[in-house]
């Protein structure tokens, strides 16, 4: 199965309550956006190991897999997280 981590930068405009001191900065947007998917990455992983899969958390063509999947202008594909079966012992 191969997981596909987009931020949709938008979105970080119409949170409510307390306003995060430069929210609106697009490099402190970006650092939200790895951040968080790095931590859904990380419970992918705990995940997969409890369930003895493996997985891969990998590098994407962001110019391609945007257009792949219609994303907007403000829907950003960050990375690509791979999960299957661990390669068995060669025969």
């Amino acid at each position: 199965m191969r997981l596909v981590y987009v931020a949709d930068i938008r979105k970080l405009e119409q949170t409510a309550g307390f306003d995060e001191p430069g929210l609106h900065d697009p490099e402190v947007q970006k650092s939200y956006s790895y951040v968080d998917a790095g931590l859904i990455a990380g419970n992918v992983y705990l995940f997969a190991a409890s369930r003895g899969l493996a997985a891969w958390f990998h590098n994407c063509d962001r110019t391609a897999l945007s257009a792949a999947l219609g994303l907007s202008d403000s829907q950003r594909p960050l990375f690509g997280q791979t999960v299957g079966y661990p390669k068995g012992p060669d025969p």
